[in-house]
């Protein structure tokens, strides 16, 4: 198998713009597929990196739709919102590494399209694919040397995606770190994409799935010539017989032009600040169109860890090209199944000794879930294994055994079904089943073959913390000295609410601080208990008035118990006013004062005819 075009030449002296028929032939411009070698042109390197598909890609996607006359997710309007729905251009640099960026590229896009928001920030870690790539997925991910595809949209819709800072970008420099390198809480931030399809190659379905989907991975081929490009709309001279072996990204279109609107990986300093234009099916673009689905994570991940096989004696002698399997992850949603969730696949006996792990979010308070096993057969292809409800094998031929084991196989893989998990599942303990790999089928099994698939649920969803609020201030206007006055009421509430509605949040709380002045104080309740979220308690409160007079302010303070940094505080103001009776006196005695000409008797005297 030929390796293609993961590093290729720049020619500084080609500027295309609207590229027109040359003189120049197409082995005048050589594709450089077959050659390993690194081109450095001052300072720069431009390289590739898609191999030739290793399998058939499934067939592609007819779309049909509404067409437009361009479209450009630079600038598009989708849902009432108009923007940038792309990301900042990136950079491979020295690493045939385009097969990551892409798809990423793509994927970036279709998240803020999910989330109905153009400026939604989100940046996603190519070098997880290149590195974990490279261990865990070796036949298909070379790292710096290339991809075969479908090997990356496989690896992406297994292990999911990881933020950049998780795992930033490095192998710029060429070399590739070792996937260990990635952040140590990495498996708490898995971005899980949920399938990838090919689009039919005719403009009209690349054109709706584009609208419809969100921007698309494409391979095209790279010539000498494509590293020159400064702007405008690139054409190849001459005829597209080599394969493709770049990836890039269609964002938009323009029929006015007859050209597709592309992102690239190779630096805001090449092309159009890194984006360009190609003719439509120029250099084989459009002959293999990827998207992706996704579905925006909410309510509780749960993880899904397989021990792929325990070694019992050598089988490792006769499993070889007989040992592919694949399974996937479903939830049951309490009415159907879902779509797939998660894929893993098994291509060589040396990776069946590999722990996998998947995490995924359900959208139910007790999921119940299978894994349900295809049986990679070179002779009937991939044939579903569904366990629900069965546990145990078949016979090996049977096309109609409705318990559904693994059949049509040079073995049997039997699985086990997980129904109704708890919401919170304690670690450890794996659920353990035996499978039988029996290379002749039926009976012809022998013990030494036997092998384990292992099967161990966790879930990482975390429940709601409380949250208190108090709403509400106390007043009052009474006599000084008066005992048990009530002062009125206020509201204690949760509001830690899980925005999912999977569980309650349960709230302890109690009085922690009253006023200085004033005594026993009374509050009804004055605490409680297991308050659930989104429910709240009315307060009473009473308290024995100052002997003295005057307005009295301060406030009441409330803490979770558990947590004395989540409080709340009513204002009080109590207002004690001066009897009647005594203002009276004390206001006859500043004016008899002031009334130097009369005794006293006399003042009262008049005062007492008004």
């Amino acid at each position: 198998m030929t390796a293609l075009g993961t590093h290729q030449q720049t020619d500084e002296n080609i500027r295309p713009e609207l590229q027109q028929p040359t003189d120049i032939t197409n082995s005048d411009l050589d594709c450089g597929c077959e050659t390993n070698q690194t081109i450095e042109v001052q300072g720069t390197y431009h390289k590739t990196g898609l191999l030739p598909a290793k399998e058939t890609l499934q067939e592609g996607e007819t779309f049909t739709g509404q067409t437009y006359a361009s479209w450009d997710w630079r600038d598009a309007t989708y849902n009432g919102q108009t923007g940038d729905w792309t990301t900042p251009i990136r950079n491979q640099a020295n690493c045939g590494s385009c097969y990551a960026f892409a798809p990423l590229g793509s994927i970036e896009a279709l998240i803020k399209i999910k989330q109905s928001n153009p400026e939604y920030s989100v940046d996603l870690s190519e070098q997880f694919i290149v590195s974990c790539g490279m261990e865990w997925m070796g036949d298909y991910i070379l790292g710096c040397e290339g991809a075969y595809s479908p090997g990356p949209y496989n690896f992406i819709t297994t292990y999911g995606t990881l933020p950049e800072s998780c795992f930033p970008y490095t192998s710029g420099s060429g070399s590739v770190p070792p996937c260990s390198e990635k952040c140590s809480n990495w498996e708490n931030l898995i971005i899980q994409i949920d399938d990838w399809h090919t689009v039919a190659g005719d403009l009209t379905s690349i054109k709706n799935a584009l609208v419809q989907k969100g921007p698309l991975v494409a391979g095209m081929i790279v010539y000498d010539d494509f590293f020159g490009y400064s702007g405008g709309v690139y054409e190849h001279p001459g005829s597209d017989p080599d394969p493709m072996n770049h990836a890039v990204v269609i964002v938009g279109y323009d029929d006015a032009q007859g050209c597709w609107i592309c992102k690239n990986s190779w630096g805001t300093g090449w092309g159009e600040e890194g984006w360009f234009k190609i003719v439509y099916g120029d250099c084989k673009i459009g002959q293999e169109i990827v998207y992706f689905d996704y579905t925006p994570q909410t309510g509780p991940q749960v993880t899904v860890k397989i021990h792929r096989v325990q070694m019992i004696g050598d089988i490792e002698g006769w499993l070889e090209s007989e040992a592919d399997w694949s399974y996937r992850v479903q939830i049951y949603t309490g009415s159907q199944w879902s779509e797939q969730i998660n894929d893993g696949y098994s291509s060589n006996e040396d990776d069946h000794t590999e722990d996998v792990s998947h995490r995924f979010h359900v959208q139910t308070p007790t999921p119940e879930f299978t894994i349900k096993v295809w049986d990679r057969d070179t002779i009937t292809g991939d044939d579903l294994a569904d366990v629900s409800g069965y546990t145990g094998g078949g016979s090996d031929d049977s096309t109609t055994d409705i318990r559904g084991a693994i059949f049509h196989g040079r073995y049997d893989l039997i699985t086990n079904q997980i129904t109704q998990i708890d919401l919170v599942i304690t670690e450890g303990g794996y659920l353990t089943t035996s499978g039988t790999y029996q290379p002749d089928g039926g009976d012809n099994s022998d013990e030494e073959n036997d092998a384990k698939v292992w099967f161990q649920v966790s879930d990482s969803y975390e429940p709601p913390e409380p949250n208190l609020q108090v709403t509400g201030s106390l007043s009052g206007n009474v006599k000084s000295g008066t005992n048990h006055y009530a002062l009125g009421s206020f509201t204690v509430a949760n509001i830690g609410n899980d925005p999912e509605g999977f569980s309650d949040s349960y709230l302890d709380w109690a009085v922690a601080e009253t006023p200085t002045w004033g005594s026993n104080w009374i509050f009804e309740p004055n605490g409680g208990l297991n308050l659930p979220s989104g429910n709240q308690v009315t307060v009473q409160v009473y308290v024995d008035v100052p002997d003295e007079q005057g307005t009295f302010t301060g406030s009441i303070k409330l803490w979770n118990t558990e947590d004395h940094t989540d409080y709340g505080l009513i204002s009080i103001e109590l207002v004690t006013p001066v009897e009647k009776s005594v203002l009276r006196w004390s206001l006859l005695w500043e004016e008899y004062q002031k009334s130097v000409s009369m005794d006293i008797v006399s003042f009262l005297f008049v005062h007492s005819l008004r």
